[in-house]
């Protein structure tokens, strides 16, 4: 064994107590977490104003005796600067979404997680985007127009 071996064992040794004997503070972890979930006051929030999957556990009712269909399911989000359309298609576990931004030219488009994963929006000169191979969860949109505005969407859960 040599000096090195030591050093790493006792930095462990170290690090183990200070982390048992001088925690940080719940309240300390619980402010962290609220600066990072308010980290962009900013963003105007895209409301939902329609959602298709009523529609759509309505008709899977109807068609039950048919076999199992895949139904998209279709999303509209307003938030008066900015409107987003959703089409999301699932195929087995994986999802295509398909979108468009109408209103300001979106500069940058981003879908997030709730894990905090992000996957970029390349969108075209008219706003619309399409994504495949999405993994199922909550999940929003977050758009930067030309003129600086932010706006996400409501967390929905797909």
């Amino acid at each position: 064994m040599n000096a090195f071996d030591d050093d790493d064992e006792l930095m462990a040794q170290l690090s183990r107590l200070a982390g048992e004997l001088d925690a940080v503070p719940e309240h300390v972890m619980a402010a962290a977490r609220a600066a990072i979930l308010t980290r962009d006051l900013d963003s105007e929030l895209a409301e939902l104003v329609a959602d298709s999957s009523a529609t759509e556990a309505e008709l899977e009712f109807e068609l039950v005796r048919g076999g199992a269909v895949d139904v998209d399911r279709l999303l509209s989000f307003d938030s008066g600067e900015l409107q987003v359309e959703l089409e999301v298609v699932r195929d087995g576990d994986e999802l295509t979404l398909i979108g468009q931004v109408i209103g300001t030219a979106p500069v940058d488009c981003s879908l997030e997680y709730g894990d905090s994963r992000r996957v970029a929006l390349p969108t075209d000169e008219l706003g619309r985007f399409l994504v495949d191979g999405l993994s199922g969860g909550p999940l929003r949109v977050r758009c930067r127009s030309a003129t600086g505005a932010s706006v996400a969407t409501a967390w929905v859960m797909v």
